[in-house]
């Protein structure tokens, strides 16, 4: 194992089975269980458009991917969507009086390649100005009224069907997760470039120019079965998924080309998923300097090196088991923060949802896009050991998306996603960690109750 991923990593592993041996012989019942499905999403060639309304080709198939997580107090499906942003109280709603569960997170990949509901089509000339204008993306878009475009609607009904499935295959689970550093030739840099109190947008950076901030982190959840086959695979990771946006495509961007490397690594029975991070002004090296078939290429090959580069931090996710009987716990809190608009012209919810599994991992939902300081910030100041902020991520509770979520630094300095296409009080991202190191910290965090 490379000794540099070694000393970085941070891992654990929890165990469980349906049932063990003690050591006087009696079974002794342990309770974690997993389940996986995928549903394929991809519009007809017929009614793909981008989100200017433009018509796009289908290059590669777009997925709904499935990990159901369950004990006995608490089940969660965290659903991996390869669009833009898939945020639909209508999917958590009918998931949890369907299939019973206590809590749905919808995490979307942010391929900028992806369909885009005729609802959330930006009309010409321009977006509205939410930051002056009082109006919030919850205002501009009527949420529950997508349901009225049918590849939304079936792509609704398709993710619902999609975690009964994950439940019906549920099977005793090992779960274990990590941290390592990730250094590659394609990603990523920050694309505010700031001298002298200026900004400037940096979209592509060809010459790898150093950036800050980064968090050059890939996070991993490893789940396995009793045999100790791999059967889920998570991969976090903070990046704007945009080599592939303007080439008139349908296509999971370099989301796409980690998961496909690792299902053929680690084998047929393994999903693999993308969880997104903090990716509000992170990019990819590359981008409009990239010219014809070469493009593509390049977003498989960033897609690839990310697959390995987790791949190589899971190797250290070995050796720390638990005693037979041990149980695994899954511990949830949710928190529903009033935030006011930056232009003092009202206010709207943002809900956030704390996931702690043995108090070794965290995951923490935020429906936006969060800038990489707030990521680095909640890494920082949480006492568990292995935090994964997910941005872009719904669970059903307050605006389903409140588009970028800038530091006050950002928002003094001004730029695109923080006086653009940003419309909270300044310290909204600031008021979000604070919320989830609170909870965090919390010994009495509880599971919501059925």
């Amino acid at each position: 194992m490379n000794q540099r991923i070694l000393m970085t990593s941070l891992s654990v592993m929890f165990v469980a089975a349906s049932s063990t041996i003690s050591a006087q012989g009696a079974p002794v019942a342990t309770d974690l269980r997993a389940g996986t499905a995928k549903v394929e999403i991809t519009p007809a060639a017929d009614v793909a458009v981008d989100i200017l309304g433009k018509p796009l080709q289908l290059r590669d198939p777009l997925f709904a991917r499935v990990l159901v997580l369950k004990n006995d107090q608490v089940s969660l499906a965290i659903v991996s969507i390869d669009s833009i942003v898939f945020a639909s109280p209508k999917v958590i709603a009918e998931a949890k009086a369907r299939w019973k569960l206590d809590h749905v997170i919808l995490s979307s990949t942010h391929t900028h390649a992806g369909m885009v509901p005729r609802g959330m089509i930006i009309k010409p000339p321009a977006s509205p100005d939410w930051t002056r204008s009082g109006k919030a993306p919850a205002e501009t878009i009527d949420w529950p009224g997508l349901s009225a475009d049918p590849w939304y609607a079936a792509t609704e009904e398709k993710i619902v069907t999609a975690i009964g499935v994950a439940l019906q295959n549920l099977f005793s689970a090992r779960i274990s997760a990590g941290k390592g550093a990730f250094e590659s030739a394609y990603m990523a840099h920050n694309r505010r470039l700031v001298r002298d109190g200026r900004v400037s947008a940096l979209w592509e950076n060809p010459d790898r120019r150093p950036t800050q901030p980064i968090d050059p982190t890939v996070g991993v959840i490893r789940i396995d079965d009793m045999s100790g086959k791999p059967r889920a695979f998570a991969v976090h990771y903070a990046c704007h998924p945009v080599t592939l946006m303007g080439t008139g495509v349908v296509s999971r961007d370099f989301p796409g080309a980690t998961v496909d490397h690792l299902e053929r690594e680690l084998g047929d029975d393994c999903l693999a998923m993308y969880l997104q991070g903090a990716q509000g002004d992170i990019d990819p090296y590359d981008l409009h300097n990239l010219r014809g078939e070469n493009r593509f290429n390049i977003a498989r090959q960033a897609g690839i090196s990310l697959a390995k580069g987790a791949l190589r931090i899971a190797e250290g996710l070995t050796g720390a088991g638990s005693e037979p009987g041990h149980q695994v716990s899954i511990e949830c809190k949710e928190s529903l923060l009033t935030i006011p608009y930056r232009n003092g012209k009202g206010s709207t919810d943002v809900g956030l949802l704390m996931v702690v599994i043995n108090k070794e991992l965290a995951l923490v939902t935020i429906p936006g896009e969060p800038f990489i300081q707030h990521q680095l910030d909640l890494t920082e100041k949480s006492p568990i050991p292995n935090t994964l902020i997910l941005g872009l991520a719904y669970h059903g509770k307050g605006t389903p998306f409140v588009v970028y979520i800038p530091t006050a630094q950002a928002v003094k300095e001004g730029g695109y996603g923080a006086s653009e296409c940003s419309f909270l009080a300044a310290d909204a991202g600031e008021i979000m960690v604070n919320e989830a190191v609170s909870r965090l910290r919390d010994q009495k965090i509880v599971s919501t109750p059925k």
